[in-house]
């Protein structure tokens, strides 16, 4: 499903048909540089429960982002086979078309919590979803640091 988009380019909001929405080349160069920071990323919820591999920073994959939750393999295999989607989640959308639409930088930082259906038995976000949220937020404090040091930060 297209989404529409309004500019701000100043004149009267006129929607434009829009499927991919392409992040900043600059702050994805930046993000790129965290692939190589493996000290960000935990492993472990506690001391009993952890990840059976460490978890790594990718950079550069293809994200969507829908009113749904996917815990379905069959759905998640037809998003990567059809649109080459390695991850799915609810909340990026606003975020993007809000800072598209105004003429701000964008880029999405997302901490996967679970298979999306491709797990066996009961689906991980319920243990996972807390070491995926501080991971993201080490991952995005770095991030800022990277922007700040490089002096990228937008102008408002």
């Amino acid at each position: 499903m297209q989404e529409q988009f309004f500019s701000e380019s100043g004149k009267p909001n006129v929607s434009q048909p829009l499927f991919w929405i392409h992040v900043n080349q600059q702050w994805l160069q930046v993000a790129s540089k965290l692939e190589r920071m493996d000290n960000l990323l935990e492993r472990c919820v506690n001391s009993s429960l952890c990840l059976p591999e460490k978890p790594k920073v990718v950079v550069g994959l293809r994200g969507a982002t829908a009113n749904i939750f996917v815990d379905n393999a069959a759905y998640r295999d037809y998003l990567f086979n059809t649109f080459h989607i390695s991850s799915n989640d609810m909340e990026s959308a606003a975020v993007v078309m809000t800072s598209v639409s105004n003429g701000f930088p964008v880029i999405v930082i997302r901490g996967l919590s679970d298979l999306a259906g491709g797990q066996s038995g009961q689906n991980g976000i319920q243990t996972f979803g807390s070491l995926a949220a501080r991971n993201t937020a080490n991952v995005v404090v770095q991030f800022l640091k990277e922007l700040k040091r490089k002096d990228l930060y937008p102008s408002f």
